[in-house]
């Protein structure tokens, strides 16, 4: 937003020096970006928020301005006024009977309100030098005293304006309705254009001709032929202008304003200074009035508590000064008895100011942001926010253990596609989708962590990195009775060499990733994990299981297989697990308690047998511990051989047992009874064959 000095001083007096002004502005939350020179006169450049749309205006500016110094604001003369010095031509003493003229809003929801001023008797001429140098000041080229005027008043007041050639509109009708499907229209760039009927178009009776909000067609263009004009001033639904705007690839100054929002009030007003300077520029005169659609509503009542006003902002001001500042931001104020409550009504350009917080902002801009005290917030610690901020440090916890096995941290899309969910065994309908996805590449919610990880590993492959180490933590989502569900899940993934230095290589593989999932339980929870073999949609036949906790469902664990990979481009094994957190949470230890090491020495005994190669370890592993109770402190598994020796479908185990008793020396024939039974309970319930 280009902003002379010399015009802004038409509404509120200045008398701050160009830099003193632009600082003040940026300290309001108006950045001034530049100061620059333009035919002589100075020019500040703003970068306006979105939410600031009243701001893309002189007049708004200058409220601003005035807010700031104190100063009164001065609003432009209004309909039928004369501007000295700026008039070239007289009204006309006569007046004719009211033509013709119909106006109908086909598309209430497009555009609520259109005012068209019929102004007869215009004569089309160069516009005088100080318009001319203003608007070139904006960065608006001169056209006529007609165009010109609507572009001026579209700077001064924010109000995108339109004229029309009466004697080019057919039938004298202007009807505001959608597109028909690829209708064409030539717009004022000289582009002819295919319009859709998402679309909102200013027709006459045979065509449209202009697009509503963006920019009028050549058809009824103001040429120097042209004596009658009609004047539009609308106020256009921003989503639809925003939405026409982007499909046609037109950007201009009427779009850049109907998208975020024009003053409901300021329609009728703009439409009436650009009528009057019309008449004074140009020797028209205004026939007639039609003035269509809904008229501004009742306007935005905020209820606003000083002292919340002091708690949020760090500062103490009193009821009286808040009622004053916000004066000064043209907000009608009404006190309760006490004063503590305010009930505050928002002018009508403020689109941006909705609730409380919105008012709080308008305080502290006031006041200035670099005046506001430095203060530590504080605020009370609801029972919610201490169990969320106790989740959260156990997230926390849980991610500095993953980072502290060797693994390193990745973030993915929760959004995925329907190739991951194949890949993952999900059927399409059992995920919940996204209404209106952005691509079909992130059209579902994921409703595992697997999928992203796997791209991750492919992503670190492509460039190089063959030795992938990757966790994630977050969020995962299930379909239930046509909700989504959410819920907290990890992710872990390993590729490549775990380790690789000169002296070895060590690979990924099962029991690399079981022993990961193993740390985590055994460092965070209080219980038995548990791996049994089972076949799992997306990993390899044979090299999957699921895990358990103290009986509850944990998560699965496995390599993924081989067709996965390859249609993933990945040419090296992947083995992925998953667990659910709200299990691990739930089976959570408290605080540990450091054991002081033990100074009686533990006696070893070592075990080998031929077992069933099915058999799980963690089955036998339980059978030792449960037999050998307590004394049975440390079991290890140490060897395990397959070969020429060992018979078909079987393999040899060697176990070291660790045998102690915290308060006293263990003797042999204890350790050698309890050893007995150990072998024995092998091979009654696995048919070990001792060696």
């Amino acid at each position: 937003m280009r902003v002379p000095v010399e015009w802004l001083k038409d509404y509120v007096a200045i008398r701050l020096k160009p830099e003193t002004l632009a600082e003040r502005l940026t300290m309001a939350g108006l950045e001034v970006t530049g100061i620059e020179q333009a035919d002589g006169e100075t020019v500040l450049v703003l970068e306006v928020t979105p939410n600031r749309a009243d701001c893309l205006s002189i007049i708004g500016i200058a409220r601003e301005v005035a807010a700031m110094t104190g100063q009164r604001l001065k609003l432009p003369p209004g309909e039928g006024s004369r501007v000295k010095g700026q008039g070239k031509f007289p009204p006309p003493a006569t007046r004719h009977p009211s033509p013709s003229l119909t106006i109908r809003i086909e598309d209430r929801k497009g555009c609520q309100r259109y005012i068209g001023r019929w102004l007869e008797g215009v004569r089309i001429g160069p516009s005088p030098a100080w318009m001319q140098r203003r608007l070139s000041a904006c960065g608006i080229r001169a056209i006529n005293n007609v165009v010109d005027t609507t572009n001026y008043v579209l700077l001064e007041y924010g109000q995108p304006l339109h004229a029309f050639d009466v004697a080019r509109l057919a039938e004298r009708t202007i009807l505001v309705r959608r597109a028909t499907p690829k209708e064409p229209l030539t717009t004022l760039d000289g582009i002819r254009r295919e319009l859709s009927t998402e679309m909102l178009v200013i027709a006459d009776a045979k065509q449209a001709v202009a697009v509503a909000g963006v920019m009028g067609g050549v058809g009824t263009e103001v040429t120097v032929q042209t004596t009658a004009v009609l004047l539009e001033s609308a106020l256009f639904d921003p989503r639809m202008v925003r939405r026409t705007a982007r499909a046609l690839g037109v950007m201009s100054e009427s779009s850049y304003r109907f998208e975020r929002g024009v003053d409901p009030v300021g329609v009728g007003a703009a439409s009436a200074r650009a009528s009057a300077l019309i008449c004074e520029l140009a020797g028209g005169t205004e026939r007639l009035v039609r003035d269509v659609g809904v008229k501004p509503a009742g306007r935005t009542v905020i209820t606003l508590e000083s002292s919340r006003a002091n708690r949020w902002l760090g500062v103490s001001l009193s009821p009286s000064t808040m009622r004053s500042l916000l004066a000064k931001l043209s907000c009608r104020v009404l006190t309760s008895g006490s004063g503590e409550v305010q009930r505050v009504t928002v002018p009508s350009f403020r689109r941006d100011l909705v609730q409380a917080v919105d008012l709080y902002e308008e305080l502290a801009r006031m006041v200035g942001y670099d005046r506001l005290p430095r203060t530590m917030p504080r605020a009370p610690v609801a029972s919610e926010m201490a169990d969320a901020s106790a989740a959260y440090w156990r997230l926390q916890s849980l991610r500095c253990l993953c980072a502290s096995l060797g693994l390193t941290e990745a973030l993915t899309w929760a959004l995925v596609s329907e190739a991951d969910l194949s890949r993952l065994g999900v059927a399409v309908e059992a995920a919940a989708r996204v209404a209106n996805p952005l691509s079909q590449d992130h059209a579902c919610l994921r409703p595992s962590l697997l999928s992203g990880l796997w791209w991750a590993v492919r992503r670190n492959l492509t460039q190089g990195a063959l030795s992938v180490r990757l966790f994630e933590v977050g969020q995962v989502f299930a379909l239930e009775a046509g909700a989504a569900r959410e819920a907290p899940h990890m992710g872990i993934v390993l590729s490549g060499l775990w380790s690789r230095d000169w002296r070895t290589k060590e690979p990924c593989d099962f029991f690399r990733l079981k022993g990961i999932v193993e740390a985590l339980v055994s460092k965070l929870c209080d219980g038995v994990l548990t791996v049994e073999a089972a076949p799992l949609s997306w990993a390899e036949p044979g090299q999957g299981a699921r895990l358990s906790l103290n009986g509850r469902p944990l998560g699965v664990i496995g390599q993924v297989a081989g067709t996965v990979a390859h249609a993933m481009d990945i040419e090296q094994d992947v083995w992925a697990a998953e667990l659910a957190v709200e299990t691990l949470v739930a089976c959570t230890r408290g605080a540990t308690v450091a054991a002081a090491p033990s100074n009686l020495p533990p006696v070893k005994r070592d075990l080998s047998f031929l077992v069933d190669d099915q058999t799980a370890f963690d089955t036998l592993t339980r059978t030792i511990r449960e037999v050998g109770g307590q004394l049975a402190s440390r079991v290890e598994l140490i060897d395990r051989y397959t070969g020429a020796q060992v018979p078909t479908g079987q393999c040899s185990l060697t176990v070291s047992i660790e045998y102690r008793d915290p308060s006293r020396t263990l003797t042999a024939d204890e350790v050698d009874t309890r050893h007995q039974q150990i072998r024995q309970a092998l091979v009654q319930r696995f048919g070990a064959r001792l060696r």
